[in-house]
């Protein structure tokens, strides 16, 4: 399946509500996915994806603080329902 195909697909473990930023609550800019780089197709596979503004999305990607509390909640929430050696597997390096 091609990328572009999976990106109309994306949705969040984190919120049912894609149309709002994540973080402030101002309408969605962008639909960032959490592990990028050689991560990403694992994100929208995964649901590892959150609506940011176009603000947000700036600093998500400039704090490493911000960007790392998002990953570490989509590995806690992913957990509740999959064993940590499944999440491993996805992303190659725990976050909690």
């Amino acid at each position: 399946m091609k990328i572009k195909s999976l990106e109309k697909k994306r949705y969040s473990i984190l919120t049912d509500n894609l149309d709002y930023c994540i973080v402030c609550g101002s309408k969605k800019d962008h639909i960032h996915e959490v592990f990028y780089g050689k991560n990403r197709l694992n994100s929208i596979l995964h649901g590892f994806c959150i609506p940011l503004c176009f603000k947000c999305h700036l600093e998500i990607h400039n704090n490493i603080v911000l960007d790392m509390k998002y990953k570490q909640l989509c590995q806690a929430k992913y957990e509740e329902t999959h064993s940590r050696e499944d999440f491993l597997q996805i992303c190659h390096k725990n976050y909690l």
